[in-house]
C-alpha cells in the first residue's frame, strides 16, 4: 500500500468516527413491553404504542417561573423581594409517590425519583399501568426521616448518591433540592447562589402533597408542575439576607419549608 493511500485511509477512519460522535442521540421507545421498542434509543419521546387494553398514565414533571416555562441561564427573573436572578439547574426529590383509585385501592409508582432539569429522561414516566380510574395522586418532596439516612441510596443510579448526598456534619441523608444560579445583589453585583435543602440537624423539612385528579378508561396524560418562583414568594425570601448558600442556616432551611404550600400543581388531560 502506497503512502497516499494510507494517509487516505486514516482520514476516513478519522473522518467516520468525528461523525459518529457528533451525532444526536437517538431518541423513540424505549419500554421494552412496547410494540415499537427500539433497542438503540437513548432518549424516550413518548411514542411508545401497545397492543392491549390496559389503563395507563403518563407523568411528567415540568419546572415554570410564573407558569412560563425556564429560561436557564437567564438573568431575567424577579421575586418578592425583587431580587433578579437566574436559574442555572434544579436537582430535586419526589419520593412516595402514589396513585390511589376510586375502588379505595392504592399503588406507590416509585419509592423516589431523581429529578433533573438537564436529564430528559429523569422528566417522564411513561405507560404506568393501572387497575382503575385515578381518583388523586399523592407524593413528597424530598424524604421523609425514615427513608433519608447516610449511604442509603449509596448504589443508585444516575450518580445519585455522589450528587445529592447531604454532609454528616449538618446530619446526614440527602438533599431534596438543588436549586442554583446567580443574582444581582444590594450592590449590583452578580453572585452566586445556592438553594440546597435537605435535613439539617435531622430536622424534616420535607413536604406532603396530594392532588385530587380523574381518569377515565384509556392512556391520560398527567402534569406534575413546580414553579421556582414560588419558592422565593411566600412569605418573602431574599438572597441577599440568607445569602449565597444555606446549607448550615436553620432560618433559611424554615423558610424555604413554608413556601412549599404552593410550590407544586398537579393538571391532567
Amino acid at each position: 500500500m502506497n503512502q497516499s493511500l494510507i494517509v487516505f485511509f486514516f482520514l476516513f477512519i478519522s473522518f467516520s468516527c468525528e461523525k459518529e460522535d457528533d451525532s444526536d442521540p437517538v431518541q423513540g421507545c424505549m419500554d421494552e413491553t412496547a410494540i415499537n421498542y427500539n433497542p438503540d434509543a437513548e432518549i424516550e419521546d413518548g411514542s411508545c404504542q401497545f397492543d392491549d387494553d390496559l389503563m395507563r398514565i403518563n407523568i411528567d414533571f415540568r419546572q415554570f417561573i410564573d407558569d412560563q416555562d425556564v429560561q436557564y441561564s437567564e438573568l431575567i427573573y424577579s421575586n418578592a423581594a425583587e431580587n433578579l436572578y437566574s436559574v442555572e439547574k434544579i436537582y430535586y426529590v419526589i419520593s412516595d409517590l402514589t396513585l390511589h383509585y376510586v375502588n379505595a385501592e392504592s399503588s406507590v409508582i416509585s419509592n423516589y425519583l431523581f429529578i433533573k432539569n438537564d436529564d430528559p429522561n429523569s422528566l417522564k414516566l411513561n405507560n404506568i399501568i393501572i387497575p382503575d380510574t385515578c381518583s388523586s395522586i399523592s407524593f413528597t418532596f424530598g424524604f421523609s426521616q425514615i427513608n433519608n439516612e447516610s449511604d442509603m441510596y449509596l448504589n443508585d443510579p444516575n450518580n445519585f448518591h455522589n450528587l445529592m448526598v447531604w454532609p454528616d456534619v449538618l446530619g446526614g441523608g440527602y438533599h431534596y433540592m438543588k436549586l442554583e444560579g446567580t443574582f444581582i445583589d444590594i450592590d449590583g453585583e452578580e453572585k452566586f447562589y445556592n438553594t440546597h435543602t435537605g435535613p439539617l440537624n435531622g430536622n424534616d423539612n420535607s413536604y406532603s402533597y396530594s392532588f385530587n385528579i380523574n381518569y377515565s378508561q384509556g392512556q391520560s396524560q398527567l402534569y406534575i408542575d413546580m414553579d421556582i418562583n414560588k419558592f422565593f414568594n411566600n412569605p418573602v425570601y431574599d438572597h441577599n439576607y440568607y445569602g449565597q448558600g444555606i446549607m448550615g442556616s436553620l432560618e433559611a432551611q424554615s423558610a424555604i419549608k413554608n413556601n412549599l404550600g404552593d410550590v407544586f400543581t398537579v393538571t391532567s388531560n
